[in-house]
Protein backbone atom coordinates (compact mmCIF):
# COMPACT_ATOMS: atom_id res chain seq x y z
CA UNK A 1 0.00 0.00 0.00
CA UNK A 2 1.11 3.36 -1.02
CA UNK A 3 2.26 4.98 2.27
CA UNK A 4 0.70 8.29 1.51
CA UNK A 5 -2.30 6.68 1.10
CA UNK A 6 -2.00 4.94 4.28
CA UNK A 7 -1.32 8.28 6.30
CA UNK A 8 -4.43 9.93 4.44
CA UNK A 9 -6.62 7.12 5.72
CA UNK A 10 -5.17 7.43 9.18
CA UNK A 11 -5.80 11.33 9.48
CA UNK A 12 -9.19 10.47 7.73
CA UNK A 13 -10.01 7.96 10.59
CA UNK A 14 -8.30 9.67 13.73
CA UNK A 15 -10.85 13.37 12.30
CA UNK A 16 -13.92 10.95 12.15
CA UNK A 17 -13.62 9.87 15.86
CA UNK A 18 -12.61 13.67 17.00
CA UNK A 19 -16.02 14.42 15.71
CA UNK A 20 -17.12 11.69 17.05
CA UNK A 21 -16.12 12.75 20.33
CA UNK A 22 -16.84 15.79 20.35
CA UNK A 23 -20.00 15.16 19.38
CA UNK A 24 -20.95 13.02 22.34
CA UNK A 25 -19.16 15.38 24.62
CA UNK A 26 -21.03 18.09 23.59
CA UNK A 27 -24.33 16.16 23.83
CA UNK A 28 -23.60 14.79 27.38
CA UNK A 29 -22.88 18.36 28.44
CA UNK A 30 -26.13 19.82 27.01
CA UNK A 31 -28.32 17.46 28.71
CA UNK A 32 -26.19 17.81 32.14
CA UNK A 33 -26.75 21.97 31.83
CA UNK A 34 -30.49 21.35 31.35
CA UNK A 35 -30.86 18.85 33.76
CA UNK A 36 -29.15 21.64 36.37
CA UNK A 37 -31.49 24.52 34.86
CA UNK A 38 -34.38 22.02 35.18
CA UNK A 39 -33.18 21.49 39.24
CA UNK A 40 -32.88 25.00 39.73
CA UNK A 41 -36.35 26.18 38.18
CA UNK A 42 -39.17 23.85 39.29
CA UNK A 43 -38.55 24.67 43.06
CA UNK A 44 -39.36 28.15 41.82
CA UNK A 45 -42.20 26.85 39.27
CA UNK A 46 -43.84 25.09 42.93
CA UNK A 47 -43.73 28.13 44.96
CA UNK A 48 -45.96 29.86 42.61
CA UNK A 49 -48.06 27.20 41.59
CA UNK A 50 -46.62 27.57 37.88
CA UNK A 51 -44.53 25.58 35.06
CA UNK A 52 -41.41 25.63 34.24
CA UNK A 53 -39.68 25.90 31.01
CA UNK A 54 -36.02 25.12 30.60
CA UNK A 55 -35.63 25.55 27.00
CA UNK A 56 -36.74 29.44 27.74
CA UNK A 57 -35.00 29.16 30.91
CA UNK A 58 -38.24 31.04 32.70
CA UNK A 59 -41.07 29.93 35.04
CA UNK A 60 -44.67 31.39 35.02
CA UNK A 61 -46.96 31.22 37.94
CA UNK A 62 -48.91 33.13 40.45
CA UNK A 63 -47.71 35.05 43.29
CA UNK A 64 -51.11 36.46 45.84
CA UNK A 65 -53.25 36.25 42.62
CA UNK A 66 -50.77 38.75 40.45
CA UNK A 67 -49.03 37.09 37.47
CA UNK A 68 -45.23 36.31 38.45
CA UNK A 69 -42.58 35.33 36.15
CA UNK A 70 -38.97 34.67 37.02
CA UNK A 71 -36.58 33.91 33.78
CA UNK A 72 -32.81 34.02 32.74
CA UNK A 73 -31.89 36.50 29.78
CA UNK A 74 -28.89 37.80 27.83
CA UNK A 75 -27.68 41.38 29.14
CA UNK A 76 -27.48 43.93 26.48
CA UNK A 77 -24.61 43.57 24.49
CA UNK A 78 -24.32 39.98 25.10
CA UNK A 79 -22.59 40.22 27.96
CA UNK A 80 -23.23 37.76 30.44
CA UNK A 81 -26.52 36.98 31.41
CA UNK A 82 -29.24 38.43 33.96
CA UNK A 83 -32.15 37.27 36.38
CA UNK A 84 -35.14 38.78 36.24
CA UNK A 85 -37.87 38.22 39.02
CA UNK A 86 -41.38 40.06 37.19
CA UNK A 87 -44.68 40.95 39.24
CA UNK A 88 -47.23 42.20 36.95
CA UNK A 89 -48.76 45.06 38.33
CA UNK A 90 -51.14 48.46 37.82
CA UNK A 91 -50.16 49.69 33.79
CA UNK A 92 -49.40 53.67 33.72
CA UNK A 93 -47.65 56.24 35.23
CA UNK A 94 -44.18 57.19 35.26
CA UNK A 95 -41.37 54.73 34.59
CA UNK A 96 -38.17 54.16 37.24
CA UNK A 97 -35.20 52.04 38.35
CA UNK A 98 -33.23 51.96 41.33
CA UNK A 99 -29.96 50.71 40.71
CA UNK A 100 -26.81 49.41 42.49
CA UNK A 101 -23.04 48.74 40.64
CA UNK A 102 -20.49 47.70 42.94
CA UNK A 103 -17.37 49.73 42.38
CA UNK A 104 -13.66 47.62 42.49
CA UNK A 105 -11.78 51.31 44.30
CA UNK A 106 -14.91 51.70 46.50
CA UNK A 107 -15.99 50.08 49.41
CA UNK A 108 -19.53 50.80 48.67
CA UNK A 109 -21.88 50.25 45.51
CA UNK A 110 -22.85 53.12 43.73
CA UNK A 111 -26.81 53.34 44.08
CA UNK A 112 -28.97 55.59 41.75
CA UNK A 113 -32.63 56.29 41.08
CA UNK A 114 -33.64 57.22 37.29
CA UNK A 115 -37.17 59.01 37.22
CA UNK A 116 -38.50 62.20 39.10
CA UNK A 117 -36.75 62.52 42.29
CA UNK A 118 -40.39 63.68 43.77
CA UNK A 119 -41.89 60.33 42.38
CA UNK A 120 -39.06 59.05 45.12
CA UNK A 121 -39.93 60.82 47.53
CA UNK A 122 -43.74 60.03 47.20
CA UNK A 123 -41.90 56.00 46.86
CA UNK A 124 -40.86 56.23 50.33
CA UNK A 125 -39.42 52.96 49.65
CA UNK A 126 -36.38 52.00 51.30
CA UNK A 127 -34.36 50.72 48.54
CA UNK A 128 -31.19 49.52 50.36
CA UNK A 129 -33.00 47.83 53.34
CA UNK A 130 -35.14 45.99 50.53
CA UNK A 131 -31.80 45.01 48.68
CA UNK A 132 -30.38 43.65 51.92
CA UNK A 133 -33.50 41.05 53.00
CA UNK A 134 -33.62 39.78 48.83
CA UNK A 135 -30.41 40.34 46.84
CA UNK A 136 -27.73 37.90 48.58
CA UNK A 137 -24.28 39.95 48.87
CA UNK A 138 -25.79 43.42 47.82
CA UNK A 139 -23.07 44.84 48.03
CA UNK A 140 -20.87 43.27 45.64
CA UNK A 141 -23.52 42.20 43.04
CA UNK A 142 -25.16 44.23 40.15
CA UNK A 143 -28.86 44.83 40.11
CA UNK A 144 -31.76 46.89 40.18
CA UNK A 145 -35.78 47.39 40.89
CA UNK A 146 -37.57 48.85 38.40
CA UNK A 147 -40.92 49.98 37.16
CA UNK A 148 -42.02 49.87 33.84
CA UNK A 149 -45.69 51.41 33.40
CA UNK A 150 -46.17 50.20 29.67
CA UNK A 151 -45.81 46.46 30.47
CA UNK A 152 -47.14 46.94 33.95
CA UNK A 153 -44.45 45.38 35.11
CA UNK A 154 -41.72 45.79 38.35
CA UNK A 155 -38.54 43.95 38.31
CA UNK A 156 -35.74 43.24 39.97
CA UNK A 157 -32.54 42.05 37.85
CA UNK A 158 -29.28 40.36 39.10
CA UNK A 159 -26.45 39.96 37.68
CA UNK A 160 -25.52 35.71 36.98
CA UNK A 161 -22.14 34.34 36.64
CA UNK A 162 -23.67 31.22 36.90
CA UNK A 163 -27.13 29.14 36.91
CA UNK A 164 -25.98 29.18 40.83
CA UNK A 165 -27.19 32.83 40.54
CA UNK A 166 -30.95 31.48 40.10
CA UNK A 167 -32.50 32.12 43.23
CA UNK A 168 -34.10 29.67 45.48
CA UNK A 169 -37.41 29.02 46.14
CA UNK A 170 -37.59 30.69 49.54
CA UNK A 171 -34.98 33.69 48.17
CA UNK A 172 -37.49 33.94 45.37
CA UNK A 173 -40.53 34.40 47.22
CA UNK A 174 -39.05 36.93 49.46
CA UNK A 175 -38.23 38.63 46.26
CA UNK A 176 -41.72 38.68 44.94
CA UNK A 177 -42.67 39.89 48.59
CA UNK A 178 -40.38 42.51 47.96
CA UNK A 179 -41.71 43.36 44.12
CA UNK A 180 -45.37 43.43 45.67
CA UNK A 181 -44.68 45.84 48.65
CA UNK A 182 -43.13 47.89 46.01
CA UNK A 183 -46.18 47.84 43.93
CA UNK A 184 -48.06 49.00 46.27
CA UNK A 185 -46.09 52.20 47.15
CA UNK A 186 -45.35 52.67 43.41
CA UNK A 187 -49.21 52.96 42.67
CA UNK A 188 -49.95 55.15 45.81
CA UNK A 189 -47.24 57.16 44.07
CA UNK A 190 -48.35 57.51 41.43
CA UNK A 191 -52.02 57.95 41.83
CA UNK A 192 -50.49 61.23 44.57
CA UNK A 193 -50.93 64.52 43.03
CA UNK A 194 -47.65 66.52 42.54
CA UNK A 195 -49.11 69.39 43.77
Amino acid sequence: MNPYLATAIAMCVIVLFSLAGTAYLAAVMNRRAKSDLQARLEPLAAAIGGTADVDEARVEGRYEGQIAIGRVVNAPGGFGRLFHVELVDAAGGEPWEWSSLPQKKLPDPVRTFEGDPRLQERLGIDFPAAAADVVPEDHTQRFGFLYDPAAGMMRLTREMRTRLDIPDAETFTRQLASLRRMGEANRRAQGASDE
